[in-house]
């Protein structure tokens, strides 16, 4: 059981109470972000998650709920992904995610998380409107391609948002910076003989 004192907002930490703590205490500070918060919520029937799309982001995210024990449903076009996925007992529903008739079919409105995984950014940025007008507390993570599409998804009520951009860009980096330093220290080992 946790014990909270205090709030962080603003870029400060305000105590709820007064402490005895002597000066210069160390203070360990946890921070659960607002999508940890909302499939802790999931896990315990507050709600549960949409995801948009059953492509490999869609199932990756399934997996985490599925071994979380969050309840979810995917909306996905794909009629062929649908029939499949039912018969493999998959609560999945037919649709485009901007129709509201469908976002409705999927409980949007005690919906605690929105997945948006699709690749359409013109479809991502649609619904998250949508969504957002829909159910003003869920909280919804949006795929973009582009950096400058992120922004508008924000704009419009993304809480989150993953650009395939600075994904791409971060693995590159990784990369080179792994291959850098095994030259490097590959180079020290030869000098050392």
């Amino acid at each position: 059981m946790e014990h909270v004192l205090g709030t962080y907002r603003n870029g400060t930490v305000q105590l709820h109470d007064s402490t005895a703590w002597p000066e210069g205490a160390s203070v360990l500070v946890l921070y659960t972000p607002a999508g940890a918060r909302s499939i802790a919520a999931c896990e315990e029937g507050a709600g549960h998650a949409i995801i948009a799309g059953y492509g490999l982001a869609g199932r990756f995210i399934a997996d985490v709920f599925r071994r979380h024990n969050a309840p979810f449903v995917v909306v996905e076009q794909n009629q062929k992904t649908v029939q499949i996925q039912r018969e493999l007992g998959a609560n999945i529903i037919g649709g485009d995610i901007r129709d509201q008739d469908v976002l409705r079919q999927a409980n949007i409105e005690k919906a605690v998380i929105l997945a948006l995984t699709i690749p359409d950014e013109v479809a991502v940025l649609e619904a998250t409107q949508i969504a957002r007008r829909l159910n003003p507390n869920i909280y919804i993570v949006a795929r973009t391609q582009y950096a400058s599409v992120g922004l508008e998804a924000a704009k419009l009520g993304a809480d989150e948002v993953v650009q395939a951009e600075y994904a791409v860009a971060v693995q590159f980096y990784q990369s080179f910076l792994r291959k850098l330093q095994a030259n490097i220290a590959g180079g020290k080992s030869e000098n050392a003989q």
